[in-house]
């Protein structure tokens, strides 16, 4: 018996297909952390958007009137003070009724 007879191993044809296994797993996989990160991020702005509104009715409270704009309460975008911009969404400020407006 040669030393090579004895010593045992994998075959490439072994290697081969853990390797095809592994990547049809990554396959399946990645798609569902892409869609988990967009959903992630979706709930990060709604988030966002209720602390917006929660900060508009606390004016109200302090003021009895709503803020003319969202630069009132420092959450505008400098160009138009009446959008709220959160990842890829705008909202609209609606002055008359304290509330944001998905568009």
């Amino acid at each position: 018996m040669t030393r090579f007879e004895s010593e045992q191993g994998f075959t490439l044809v072994e290697m081969a297909a853990v390797l095809l296994i592994i990547s049809i797993l990554l396959l399946l996989l990645v798609p569902s952390m892409s869609d988990g990160k967009s959903r992630a991020d979706s709930v990060s702005c709604e988030g966002s958007v209720r602390i917006v509104e929660a900060e508009i009715n606390l004016y109200y409270a302090e003021h009895k009137a709503y803020p003319e704009t969202l630069a009132v309460i420092e959450r505008a975008d400098t160009e138009t003070p009446l959008e709220y911009s959160c990842q890829s969404l705008t909202y609209t400020y609606a002055p008359t009724t304290g509330t944001l407006i998905k568009q």
